[in-house]
């Protein structure tokens, strides 16, 4: 392995999350990927399969839910080093999960495109001698449904080849099991509701929604993962899960306010067209008067189109959602931080695991002057360093 020059790191994440802790998740990846490929190079169709796969894998991505996992065992173990290479082994596949996830995602969404190239059914559809034809479209959402299987089974080899001790082993396996189920349920949850009005929806089966498909597999996981690894005790991993369930929560709202900031008028907008029923969607309902309520319900039954994605961001804004949401992901993050001032951590890991808030750094967004009393106003739109200090003083 070449040598990794380490560069220079802020305070809040030097020894945590490393910035070569990326690229050596990636190195791991790629030698498994390619053993996985070379084991059935003497098929050319698995290869190219193996191949297209290998590619979604590594191809973009901040690989957050391995680095989470890395800093968590770090933080438990008391040990700023690298890992041992079975906790970077089962890092990783936290990232193969991952892929496996937004295949199936993008097979549901009908996404054409993710992370800026070709989402991998559209790749797929493109291949084809006949891209616009029956066949060519359903052999594609065939090849990516198995391609997606063939993702998860590997993150489970990962593991189970990892090299961890038996005992651990066996942890980590109930634990990774769990999350999945806790997952797919969630993806469940988010199906279903598409269709359902939004004067029907309460708060908290969207919150539940959101924890499972997003929050357990995206924090809470990979956090409580590392310190099982580490060794954490039962009632640490229930004090991380839940703080980790809040953040989560909010990486998702995140999400959701993100999205409202891509341009319109190009790419993949699933949250827009396909009317998902958002927290930000639906706190813009329940925010709207009853004849602001209607135009949004009656922008959800027409036909997907720019008109109808500038009419619903119109509607978001002027409900006042997007500034209820930013004050509510500040409420979130300090209720996570809270949560830790009962744990059984010591001073120093609460002080690290209130760090990683810092992973949810929220991107400023100015918002239009209807929404503000003072045009072009920034919101404060998370913790700040000494904010964070300061609530870390307050934790003994």
């Amino acid at each position: 392995m070449s040598k990794v020059v380490r560069p220079t790191f802020s305070p809040f994440t030097e020894g945590l999350t490393p910035a070569d802790d990326l690229e050596l998740v990636d190195l791991h990846l790629r030698n498994y990927l390619e053993d996985a490929r070379h084991q059935f190079a003497s098929n050319p169709c698995l290869t190219l399969l193996f191949e297209r796969v290998g590619e979604f894998v590594l191809q973009g991505g901040k690989r957050l839910r391995p680095r989470l996992c890395l800093a968590s065992h770090r933080i438990i173990s008391g040990r700023n080093e690298a890992p041992p290479k079975p906790v970077w082994l089962t890092a990783a596949s936290l990232e193969v999960f991952h892929a496996f996830m937004l295949v199936h995602d993008d097979i549901i969404d009908r996404s054409l495109t993710r992370r800026d190239r070709p989402s991998l059914p559209e790749q797929f559809r493109l291949e084809s001698d006949a891209p616009n034809s029956t066949g060519a479209i359903k052999r594609a959402a065939d090849l990516s449904l198995l391609s997606g299987d063939l993702l998860c089974a590997l993150a489970v080899r990962l593991v189970a080849r990892s090299g961890l001790e038996d005992a651990t082993l066996g942890r980590v396996t109930r634990l990774l099991a769990d999350m999945l189920v806790e997952t797919g349920l969630g993806e469940v949850l988010d199906v279903v509701s598409e269709e359902r009005p939004l004067s029907q929806m309460e708060e908290e089966p969207l919150v539940e929604t959101y924890l499972r498909k997003t929050a357990r597999y995206t924090v809470s996981g990979p956090l409580v993962l590392g310190a099982t690894i580490a060794g954490a005790s039962a009632k640490v991993c229930q004090a991380l899960d839940r703080f980790g369930d809040l953040l989560g929560f909010g990486f998702q709202i995140q999400n959701d306010l993100d999205s409202l900031d891509e341009d319109i008028r190009q790419g993949d907008h699933v949250d827009l067209d396909g009317g998902k029923r958002t927290f930000v969607l639906w706190r813009a309902y329940r925010m709207s008067s009853p004849a602001r309520r209607l135009e949004i319900s009656e922008a959800l039954q027409d036909a997907p189109s720019l008109d109808r994605r500038r009419k619903l961001i119109e509607l978001i804004e002027e409900s006042g959602a997007i500034r209820f949401c930013r004050a509510h992901l500040t409420r979130l993050q300090r209720e996570a931080v809270s949560v830790l001032k009962d744990s059984p951590l010591t001073l120093s890991q609460r002080r690290a695991y209130i760090q990683l808030v810092e992973h949810f750094r929220l991107k400023p967004r100015t918002l239009p002057s209807r929404e503000s009393s003072t045009a072009n106003e920034v919101l404060p739109l998370h913790l700040s360093p000494s904010e964070l200090t300061s609530q870390t003083n307050h934790i003994s």
